[in-house]
């Protein structure tokens, strides 16, 4: 039984049907690869631009520290996290311009951090001539860690009778131009002061052809717009009592916020209700002290 051989689509002068094929493929392929790039704005997208400058001494003489600064920029289009349950991603205002439109800011978007970490082995003690002196005093180390960081942008948005018409996430307001939309003071104190300058946002209002509520021009986040800080200082002092040979006792001391910084959660975002820019909550820690004592063996 012979096998059927079709004739090629087509030919080439001069050129073997396997190249011909071959190129054919080829082309194929770029046209995908073109379509598919026309189709980018599907795609979640970010981009972060930043500098960072450290200054670190590696441990000598008994002092070691690492300091360090980044000055960043953290964009993207809505798309915060891979985890979709936690609602992070759900914050589309207008469902038919999803990426192009909501492109801004990130919520992480954090332009100043500067950190410091440090261990130093305190010098008293080991010049004594009395052995219980430099035994009690001697061998003391002090160690730290040192976080300040700016706030991250805001979410201000609004009631959205929307929901169930466009499916957006959320509605937004009109950011007003001129004057701090943020009008807290070095002594915030939350039971007396809001957060925001409610003057510096309005309703869109209503489209008079639809009678449908307008969409406001705020961003999705907003750099002028930060909540607040980020200040703590941990310390920790300890020191290694050698009692018998491989039996050693360790004594040490942490303390945690010691300057005893109080960092606000967010302030209330939603806009018209009195609540907001209240601020509510406490989203760290009280200075806290703790002492141990661990036996080495």
């Amino acid at each position: 039984m012979e096998a059927i051989e079709h004739a090629p689509i087509f030919r080439l002068p001069g050129i073997p049907d396997h190249v011909t094929y071959t190129w054919v493929v080829m082309i194929i392929l770029a046209g995908v690869a073109f379509v598919a790039s026309r189709r980018m704005e599907l795609v979640p997208r970010g981009a972060q631009n930043f500098l960072e400058v450290v200054l670190e001494q590696r441990y000598s003489h008994g002092l070691g520290f690492r300091v360090g600064y980044t000055y960043s920029k953290l964009y993207n289009d809505g798309s915060e996290t891979g985890q979709g349950g936690d609602g992070a991603n759900g914050a589309v205002q207008d469902p038919s311009c999803p990426h192009v439109c909501e492109w801004g800011l990130s919520r992480d978007d954090t332009p100043h951090v500067f950190l410091v970490g440090f261990t130093w082995e305190l010098p008293f003690g080991k010049s004594m001539s009395s052995g219980a002196g430099r035994y009690i005093l001697g061998g003391w180390n002090f160690a730290g860690a040192l976080r300040y960081e700016s706030g991250r942008p805001m979410n201000i948005t609004m009631d959205n009778p929307l929901g169930g018409i466009l499916f957006n996430g959320q509605r937004r307001p009109n950011r007003m131009k001129g004057g701090s939309a943020v009008k807290r003071g070095g002594n915030f104190n939350p039971l007396v002061n809001n957060y925001f300058n409610a003057a510096a946002w309005a309703d869109p209002g209503i489209d008079p052809a639809t009678d449908n509520p307008l969409l406001g021009n705020a961003p999705r986040r907003d750099g002028s717009v930060r909540a607040f800080p980020t200040y703590n200082e941990d310390l920790n002092l300890f020191k290694v009592f050698p009692l018998k040979e491989r039996l050693n006792l360790r004594f040490e001391a942490q303390f945690g916020n010691i300057f005893n910084r109080t960092d606000f959660c967010d302030p209330n975002g939603f806009f018209g209700p009195a609540s907001f820019g209240t601020v509510n909550t406490q989203c760290n820690q009280p200075r806290s002290i703790q002492f141990g004592l661990r036996l080495q063996y």
